[in-house]
């Protein structure tokens, strides 16, 4: 007798959500680095929530593509909501000034947020990095600020010292710290946010990754980060920019125990070379040295050396044939049974 055969269903909806949620997991998580636009490009992202789906998302090609699943049924909306909101870039003010009103809407979005891009510093940024506070990533970007603080005190300074209030009561895994095109680590708010940085490193005990996303070198103001970095108890990764000289920044930084490998690296380019300046001085420190090998890319000399262009001699003219003399002699001379015990023999002089 034949058994009936199963049916088996194939539709997403009777999968199990957890196998659900990994494959939403891909489709609506954001890049690490968002693309650029252009300046005249100020539409903020679309921040999706149940009382907002009723307005259409600004025409963003990632923003679109990112929402697609999420408006396929209401079961996905509810596994890839949270997934969304892991990850926030907010470049602007007007972002972060966005994401606060979806907060204050639905509140328990909060819990999913994991990582938080901040383009700019700002008192919206600092509200955003209290109103989340399972926040493990943060990536800063220092600016300048307003004209008027950019070299005068930093006491005025309200929105970098909220912001670096709020990353005092954080508990951090992974920091990275960039600056706009405009900034110098000579202006005032960078320099005070590195401070202020280098004093809430001994607050974050899981502290794991530190990334420098800029060429950074050795003043009084990169320092004390560096020493705070030197003690933190679980930092494991440092990633950075290669200087273009010698400092000793890395080399402070390198003393801590915990570190398991540096990674430096140059704009694009795959790796970079052991003959660098900064290289040939490193070598000369064991410890930093060997972590440097541990965690980055090195591009072998030989690949990148190119051939010589050799030039063809200018034509000449056919030499001229033996005479028949000098065949006979030249006979001779291989004949000679001297030549098969490498003994010299003399040749005779050509009139």
């Amino acid at each position: 007798m034949i058994s009936p055969q199963l049916e088996v269903p194939c539709s997403l909806s009777s999968l199990p959500e957890e196998l659900i949620a990994c494959i939403l997991e891909d489709c609506v998580s954001p890049p690490q680095v968002l693309p650029v636009r252009p300046s005249w490009h100020t539409l903020p992202p679309f921040f999706p929530c149940h009382s907002l789906l009723a307005r259409p998302p600004p025409p963003s090609n990632t923003s679109r593509t990112r929402l697609s699943p999420l408006l396929v049924s209401r079961q996905f909306l509810r596994i890839g909501t949270p997934l969304y909101y892991q990850t926030l870039h907010l470049p602007t003010v007007t972002h972060a000034a966005r994401v606060l009103e979806v907060l204050g809407a639905q509140p328990l979005l909060a819990d999913a947020v994991r990582r938080v891009v901040l383009g700019c510093i700002s008192l919206e940024g600092a509200r955003v990095l209290r109103a989340c506070e399972r926040i493990e990533d943060v990536d800063i970007c220092m600016d300048v600020g307003t004209e008027g603080n950019s070299l005068g005190n930093a006491a005025g300074d309200l929105d970098a010292e909220a912001l670096c209030d709020a990353l005092e009561q954080m508990d951090l895994k992974r920091l990275t710290i960039r600056k706009a095109s405009c900034a110098y680590l000579t202006n005032m708010r960078p320099k005070y946010v590195l401070e202020r940085i280098a004093k809430a490193v001994p607050s974050w005990p899981n502290l794991e990754s530190v990334h420098y996303a800029l060429k950074i070198g050795s003043s009084p103001a990169t320092r004390p980060l560096a020493h705070a970095l030197s003690n933190a108890p679980k930092l494991r990764i440092l990633k950075a920019h290669i200087p273009a000289v010698w400092n000793d920044l890395f080399l402070t930084i390198s003393r801590n125990s915990t570190l398991k490998h540096i990674t430096l690296y140059a704009e694009a380019v795959e790796g970079i070379m052991h003959t660098s300046l900064y290289m040939m001085e490193a070598k000369k420190h064991a410890r930093l040295s060997e972590l440097i090998k541990a965690g980055t890319s090195f591009i072998r000399t030989r690949a990148h050396t190119t051939a010589a262009v050799v030039q063809s001699p200018p034509p000449t003219r056919p030499s001229t044939p033996l005479s028949a003399i000098r065949v006979k002699e030249v006979t001779a001379e291989l004949m000679n049974p001297r030549l098969n015990y490498g003994a010299p023999f003399p040749v005779a002089a050509r009139s």
